[in-house]
């Protein structure tokens, strides 16, 4: 019998009663396919005989581990940073420890001081972190966080290759949990610590209950479409709600099977090159990964892949360029459907559904249980309205961890996303930015997406950002960053005239282009705008300053791109430096201390 995905409010409310943590979910499918394939994981980008394991499986694992975390001291309180990439180990690592404790998986990214701190955050004693790893270091990096803090952390190992000598291994905490204890979910108990996956460079924690994930799981797998028979093929790492609930904990509310390219995902260039017949190889249905990620599989050719079983592509977490939505529906010959969400929300809040229908672009229909308003909380949703978008529903978290308690708690269930949108006539959301991105040129309002859009158009790029450059006239002036397909080449003249000649409107043309190897990305593989605003600003402060021999670097440190570090020769005279900082105020900014 096939399990029932809910479609509306009455039956996923129904469902999360029956089923309101993670844990419970799990329980709800293994009992019903416990020989169906939860999880495959591919070893490397050639793997025939990639791991499976089945939901029978699966739930005996996380129960063992939750026994043994237990037996180590967790309680519902301690926090478990977990430091591992795509591989089983890290689903099942996830799912215990948001039962027994709070879960806390971690951007393999960070430096070892930022670590240190989150890490205090968490009130970690013991941390889940993997082996030594060629492409990897962040087993040193966690060790050199945990010598920094002085804390008391205990280091559980998943040997990726050879283990440490000495460590406590994945094996040995296995053996802990070989009891007969029971193990119990805690619906409202605090269960996951999860980075926002913003492009500001500046992450928060947001706090999830046990109860708002399960409820974001099911919404997801609502909204989104989710069948038992789906293999749904995916990049996106745990430490993002992306990849920890719309991928896998949706998935397992559907009793659908996730499948992992390799430990490093899409990232993994060999599974980049390969993916089309990855995609024919795992059978996969759907393929779930941000923008980026898409604008990589293109670069990849089909040479007969045949997609025989694919449905379709899931996208999300920053707009989707029109244009490389037409490049991947038109080398795979399937439509891309995209989600909208925040971290916030355990996950999506709107989404288009995946049934191998082509869509417009825009963020689908508010999914099941979600309540969305247009310009305040509470207010309609109907076609037509624009303004800031408002969510509010069971998945809404509790608010932002800090070192001052709990901050930015939901007012009266609703939260504020930043985002501009619109109601199109067929009661979908449409995106038309984001507050904090629009670019203020002289009182005119540009949508970066605008600019963007007409720079994918050109077949020699890739990927296309514009950000804000200050400006002393103008207050802020657009600037197109590109970077380019492989082997092509283009001039930033060649740019320039490209959307000159196809924005009709004067103050939306960027003033500037530049032309990058690579766009700077944040660990989820969004585009990182806050590295691109700061280099824009380096960028006009040298010109500005381009008569000063005695200036030697110019390092913009915050994330709103607002605040230079100016370095000088030993020649520098006190005029020259009260001119650059008089400089700097024309421009709106300020000199670091």
């Amino acid at each position: 019998m096939s399990q029932a995905i809910p479609h509306d409010d009455a039956q996923a409310a129904g469902l999360l009663e029956q089923a309101p943590s993670p844990l419970a979910l799990l329980r709800r499918t293994a009992a019903q396919y416990p020989d169906h394939p939860a999880l495959v994981y591919l070893r490397d980008a050639n793997d025939q005989q990639p791991v499976t394991q089945t939901y029978g499986e699966l739930l005996t694992e996380v129960e063992t581990l939750c026994r043994a975390l237990r037996a180590l001291g967790v309680a519902q309180k301690d926090g478990v940073p977990i430091l591992l990439p795509l591989v089983p180990q890290a689903v099942s690592s996830l799912i215990a420890a948001l039962t027994v404790g709070v879960a806390f998986p971690v951007n393999l990214l960070l430096s070892p001081e930022a670590m240190a701190s989150q890490f205090k955050l968490a009130r970690a004693r013991h941390v889940i972190v993997m082996g030594p790893h060629p492409a990897l270091d962040v087993r040193e990096r966690v060790e050199a966080a945990i010598n920094q803090s002085g804390a008391d952390i205990t280091l559980i190992e998943v040997a990726l290759g050879a283990p440490t000598p000495g460590a406590f291994s994945w094996a040995e905490l296995l053996e802990a949990g070989n009891t007969d204890a029971n193990v119990e979910d805690t619906p409202d108990a605090t269960a996951a610590l999860v980075h926002t996956g913003g492009t500001t460079g500046a992450p928060k924690l947001a706090e999830l209950t046990q109860r708002n994930l399960a409820a974001g799981a099911i919404m997801a797998a609502a909204g989104l479409g989710w069948r038992q028979t789906d293999r749904l093929l995916t990049g996106l790492p745990l430490f993002h709600v992306g990849g920890s609930v719309d991928m896998l904990l949706s998935g397992i509310a559907a009793g659908a099977t996730l499948m992992f390219p390799t430990a490093l995902g899409f990232r993994n260039p060999d599974v980049v090159k390969r993916f089309w017949h990855l995609v024919d190889e795992t059978r996969a249905t759907l393929v779930g990964g941000v923008p980026t990620m898409l604008s990589a599989m293109v670069t990849s050719p089909r040479d007969g892949a045949t997609l025989d079983t694919l449905r379709g592509f899931v996208t999300g977490g920053s707009p989707l360029p029109a244009e490389l939505k037409r490049k991947v529906e038109e080398i795979s010959g399937k439509p891309v459907c995209q989600l909208y969400g925040q971290t916030e929300t355990a996950g999506i809040t709107t989404a288009q559904r995946a049934d191998g229908s082509y869509h417009p672009i825009c963020g689908g229909q508010p999914i099941p249980m979600m309540k969305v308003a247009i310009s305040g909380p509470g207010l309609s949703f109907q076609p037509g309205d624009k303004g800031e978008v408002f969510v509010s529903g069971p998945n809404v978290f509790q608010g932002y961890r800090t070192t001052h308690g709990l901050m930015g708690n939901p007012d009266g269930g609703w939260i504020s996303t930043g985002d501009l949108g619109e109601v199109t006539k067929d009661g979908d959301l449409k995106l038309v930015g984001r507050s904090k991105e629009i670019i203020i040129r002289s009182g005119h309002n540009i949508d970066p997406l605008v600019i963007e859009e007409v720079a994918m158009k050109h077949p020699a790029v890739a990927q296309a950002a514009a950000v804000a450059m200050p400006d002393a006239y103008a207050g802020e002036i657009p600037v197109l960053y590109v970077a380019l397909a492989p082997d092509a080449t283009l001039t930033t003249d060649e740019v320039m005239a490209h959307v000159a000649d196809r924005i009709a409107e004067p103050p939306a043309r960027p003033k500037h282009a530049f032309v990058l190897e690579e766009l700077p990305l944040t660990p989820v593989g969004k585009i990182a705008r806050y590295r691109l605003k700061q280099m824009a600003t380096e960028h006009q402060v040298r010109r500005q300053l381009a008569a000063t021999s005695t200036l030697e670097g110019v390092i913009c440190e915050d994330n709103g791109a607002r605040r230079v570090r100016l370095q000088w020769s030993d020649g520098a005279t006190s005029e020259q430096r009260e001119e650059a900082v008089r400089a700097l105020g024309d421009l709106g900014l300020e000199q670091a201390p």
